[in-house]
C-alpha cells in the first residue's frame, strides 16, 4: 500500500533532478501512471491493507494517527483517474516535444496528493494532502505563463478560502467527537446534527463549502474557465477530467451518508432540507452551466462551463438520496472522466496545429484532422447523453431516481440542462470541425501518433462503457457493497433504474444503433450521388462561382452563433453574476494591501507595528 505513495513521491524527486530533459522526463512520467494503475489494478477487492503512523500527541482531545487505509470507494475514484491520466500522460509526450516548460514534476506531485486524498484514513492526513493538491495547481497552472497567472490566483484564493472552512470544521469535529478518523467523525457528526441540529448542520456546511469549491458548484462556478483557458492544454485535461471530481469524493463518503441518515425536517415528505440545499445547488449549476457554456466563444471556456453542469448532475443523483441516484452520481463520475478527457484532448490536438481556441476563427478541419474530429464527435455525442456512448446510462439512472423520489422540480432541471446540451456542442462542432476552412489552416494536419493513440483508445471506451456499463458499474457496486451497501452488483450490459419495471438493456439499443447505421450506409452507397463540391462554396449552393461571374465567397456565422439566446438570458446572467461580487472582494483586499505596502516602504509600518505589538502585549497582561 505504501509503495502506491511512494512511486509518486521519489519520481517527482528524479524528475526535478532531469528537468531540462523532456523526453527523459516525460518517458518516466508515463512509466510512473503506468506503475500505479497497475498497482491499483492489483489491490482491488484486498481492502484490509492499510499503512498508519501512531503518535503520542493529541489535539483538541482526539488522538492524532496519520494513515491511509484501501477503501473501496476510494479505490473506485483512484483506479479511474489513474486510467484516464495514464492516457493523458502518453498524449503530454507529443505535445510538450516542442514546449519551452515542462509541467511534469508538479503534475507528479499533484499525482501523490490525489492518491494520499482518496486514501486518507484521517482527516489530518487528508488536509495535508488536499493543500499540497491545491498549492501544487497553482504553479501547473501557470505553467511559466503571464497571461495565466490571474486564473490561477482566482483558483488559489478559492482553494485557500475553502481549506481554511475545511480546518475549522475539522478542529470543532474533533473536540466534540473525539477523533480525525474519516469515517468514525461521519458518524459522531450525525449524532451531533440529531442532538445539536444547529451545530452540526454548521460543520456540515464548512465541509461542503470546500467540497463544492473544489467541484465548482453554484456559487463558486467561475474558477473553470478562468483556469481552463489559460492553462497547458495537457494539463487542463486532466483538471477538467480528473482533479474537479475531488471535491465529488469526500461529498460520496462523508456528506452524503450523514445527509441521508440525519433526522431533519422533510419537505414535501421526499427529502430533508439538507437533500434539497445540496439539489438546488445542483440545479442552479446544471442549469447556468449548460446557458453559460451556448454564449462562450473560447472552445475551452465552453466546456469549462460544460463541466460545472456535469457536476450539478452528480449533485442531483446525490440529493434524490436512492441507492440507484447514488451509483447513477459515482457512474456518471466516470463518464464523465471519460468523455471530457477526450473532448479536452482533441481541443488540446487543435491547438497544438493551429495555436487557436477561438472558435470563430477556426472551420472546416474536419478533412485535415480526421481522427481528432471523429474522437470529438463521439465525445459530444457522449456528452449529450445520446445511446449507445457512455454519457447516456448514468445520466438516465440520474433522472429515474429523481422521477421516483418526486423530485419533478430537479429532473426538469436535469432534463433542460441536458436538452440544452445540444446547443453548445452541435455550435462546437459546426465552429471548429465544419463549415470553411480559413487559408491560414489550409496546410493543418493530424497531430502525432504519440497523441493520436490516446485519442483512438478514449473512442474505445466511451464506446465500450457505453455498450457494456458493467465495466465501470461492476466494480463500482462491488465497492459500494464492500462498505455495507445493500446493492446488487452490477450485470454487464443492464441497468436498472428506480421506477417500475425499468430496466434497460444496452447491447440491444448498440443492436439498433448498428441496424441504422447499415441501413443508412445502404441508401447512400445506393441512392443518388451528390456531387462533391470545395468548403467555400457555400453562396452558389453547390454551383459554379464562375457560371454566376462571381468568387467564391467566404462566410463564418460561428461568432455570436446564439446571439437571440444570449439578449433572452444576459439580463438574468448580470443578475446572478457571483464573479463580479468576488471581484470587488478582491479588489478591496488589493486596496487593503497596497495601503499596508505604502505604510512600511514610508517607514510609518514599522511603527504601528511596533504600537500594535506594544497594545497587545498589555492587553495580554491585563487578562492574565
Amino acid at each position: 500500500m505504501i509503495e502506491l505513495l511512494l512511486v509518486p513521491l521519489i519520481t517527482t524527486l528524479v524528475l526535478a533532478f532531469f528537468i531540462r530533459y523532456k523526453r527523459i522526463t516525460w518517458t518516466l512520467f508515463l512509466a510512473a501512471n503506468g506503475f500505479v494503475l497497475y498497482k491499483l489494478y492489483s489491490i482491488y477487492g484486498i481492502w484490509n491493507l492499510s499503512y498508519k503512523v501512531d503518535t503520542a500527541y493529541k489535539i483538541l482531545g482526539a488522538e492524532l494517527t496519520l494513515g491511509v487505509s484501501n477503501n473501496p470507494i476510494g479505490w473506485y475514484f483512484a483506479f479511474f483517474s489513474a486510467l484516464i491520466t495514464l492516457l493523458i500522460s502518453l498524449f503530454s509526450i507529443g505535445f510538450n516535444k516542442n514546449s519551452r516548460s515542462n509541467v511534469s514534476v508538479i503534475w507528479m506531485l499533484i499525482i501523490f496528493s490525489n492518491l494520499g486524498i482518496f486514501f486518507a484514513q484521517d482527516w489530518v492526513t487528508f488536509f495535508m494532502m488536499w493543500e499540497l493538491m491545491g498549492w501544487t495547481s497553482f504553479f501547473a497552472i501557470t505553467n511559466g505563463k503571464d497571461k495565466a497567472l490571474d486564473g490561477a490566483k482566482y483558483y488559489l484564493a478559492l482553494s485557500l478560502f475553502g481549506a481554511a472552512l475545511m480546518l475549522i470544521a475539522i478542529s470543532v469535529l474533533a473536540q466534540y467527537t473525539g477523533t480525525f478518523q474519516i469515517f468514525a467523525s461521519a458518524y459522531g457528526l450525525l449524532q451531533i446534527i440529531n442532538s445539536s441540529t444547529k451545530l452540526g448542520i454548521g460543520i456540515l456546511l464548512l465541509f461542503l463549502t470546500t467540497f463544492l469549491i473544489k467541484s465548482a458548484i453554484f456559487p463558486f462556478y467561475m474558477w473553470p474557465q478562468k483556469v481552463y483557458s489559460e492553462g497547458p492544454e495537457d494539463y487542463i485535461t486532466f483538471m477538467s477530467s480528473v482533479m474537479i471530481k475531488y471535491g465529488i469524493y469526500p461529498m460520496a463518503i462523508f456528506i452524503v451518508p450523514v445527509v441521508g441518515s440525519a433526522d431533519l425536517p422533510m419537505i414535501l415528505n421526499t427529502g430533508n432540507v439538507l437533500q434539497y440545499t445540496i439539489g438546488y445547488l445542483g440545479a442552479i449549476s446544471a442549469i447556468l452551466g449548460t446557458i453559460l457554456a451556448i454564449f462562450q466563444t473560447d472552445m475551452k471556456k465552453l466546456f469549462a462551463y460544460s463541466s460545472v453542469a456535469n457536476m450539478g448532475y452528480i449533485l442531483l443523483g446525490f440529493s434524490s438520496m436512492t441507492i440507484v441516484g447514488f451509483e447513477g452520481s459515482l457512474f456518471h463520475v466516470v463518464n464523465h472522466m471519460i468523455l471530457k478527457a477526450a473532448i479536452f484532448l482533441t481541443l488540446a490536438a487543435v491547438v497544438f496545429r493551429t495555436g487557436e481556441s477561438e472558435m470563430h476563427k477556426l472551420g472546416g478541419l474536419v478533412y485535415r484532422m480526421p481522427l481528432t474530429f471523429m474522437t470529438f464527435l463521439l465525445g459530444i455525442i457522449a456528452a449529450a447523453g445520446i445511446p449507445p456512448l457512455n454519457g447516456f446510462g448514468s445520466k438516465w439512472m440520474i433522472i429515474q431516481a429523481l422521477m421516483s423520489k418526486r423530485m419533478v422540480v430537479f429532473a426538469i432541471a436535469m432534463i433542460f440542462a441536458s436538452t440544452g446540451a445540444f446547443m453548445y456542442l452541435f455550435r462546437a462542432l459546426a465552429s471548429i470541425f465544419l463549415g470553411q476552412l480559413p487559408d491560414r489552416y489550409k496546410d493543418v494536419k493530424e497531430v502525432p501518433p504519440t497523441m493520436a493513440i490516446p485519442m483512438f483508445i478514449m473512442m474505445v471506451i466511451m464506446l465500450l462503457t457505453g455498450v457494456v456499463p458493467g465495466v465501470v458499474m461492476k466494480p463500482l457496486t462491488s465497492a459500494l457493497k464492500a462498505v455495507g451497501y445493500n446493492v446488487e452488483v452490477a450485470s454487464w450490459t443492464t441497468l436498472e433504474g428506480s421506477l417500475k419495471n425499468s430496466v434497460i438493456d444496452l447491447k440491444i439499443v448498440f443492436y439498433m444503433f448498428v441496424a441504422g447505421v447499415i441501413i443508412s450506409a445502404l441508401m447512400y452507397f445506393f441512392g443518388n450521388k451528390s456531387e462533391k463540391v470545395p468548403q467555400n462554396d457555400n453562396y452558389t449552393a453547390g454551383e459554379y462561382p464562375e457560371e454566376w461571374g462571381v468568387d467564391a465567397d467566404r462566410f463564418n456565422y460561428s461568432y455570436a452563433f446564439y446571439q437571440p439566446f444570449k439578449e433572452m438570458f444576459e439580463p438574468l446572467l448580470e443578475s446572478v453574476s457571483i464573479d463580479g461580487f468576488f471581484a470587488s472582494i478582491g479588489r478591496n483586499f488589493e486596496f487593503l494591501s497596497s495601503t499596508i505596502q505604502g505604510l512600511f516602504k514610508r517607514g510609518e509600518g514599522a511603527v504601528l507595528l511596533f504600537s500594535i505589538g506594544v497594545l497587545l502585549l498589555i492587553l495580554g497582561g491585563l487578562i492574565i
